[in-house]
């Protein structure tokens, strides 16, 4: 598991400069997909999603997301989306874990406050590990934190890479 520590902290470092790139770059990559389409080309999809498009909110029923939009309102809900999921693509294909033949082996879950905690082996044995929690704050509001390499794997093909700190009200 120590070993699975070391991978996520060394990785660390690198996903936090392609999550600021993500940011930086999203206004650029939303007027591209204008253009293009919703789908970013070759490594540019680094910078989204691997399980949907930049109208994946749409598709996924996110509240606040709507079809049917164009020009300046389209190329906005895009540049957010990108936001939402910041170098998603970058942290499944590269420094994702394979999901094929992998098992949760341990799993711990608390709701006050809400408190997660995998740790998952992939087929060839390698360990590694998920923590989520929601930490309250005030006014509704709470910290979403998720560390690790998410628990299930959104496209199927691995579990991606976790550092997601984020504001969030409670529904």
């Amino acid at each position: 598991m120590m070993k699975s520590v070391l991978r996520y902290l060394t990785f660390l470092p690198a996903n936090l400069v392609f999550v600021l790139l993500a940011y930086l770059l999203s206004p650029l990559l939303a007027a591209l997909s204008l253009m293009i389409g919703a789908k970013l080309p070759s490594f540019l999809q680094w910078f989204s999603t691997t399980d949907a498009d930049l109208d994946g909110g749409i598709v996924q029923n996110v509240a606040g997301y709507k079809a049917g939009l164009k020009g300046r309102r389209l190329w906005w809900q895009r540049t957010c989306w990108i936001c939402r999921n910041p170098a998603h693509g970058w942290q499944s294909e590269l420094l994702g874990m394979p999901a094929a033949g992998s098992v949760i082996v341990r799993q711990a879950i608390s709701e006050t406050p809400k408190n997660q905690w995998y740790v998952m082996e992939t087929a060839r044995g390698t360990r590694f590990f998920c923590w989520k929690r929601d930490q309250p704050l005030f006014g509704g509001f709470y910290l979403k934190i998720w560390l690790g390499w998410v628990n299930k794997s959104y496209d199927g093909r691995n579990h991606h890479y976790a550092f997601q700190p984020g504001l969030k009200r409670r529904r």
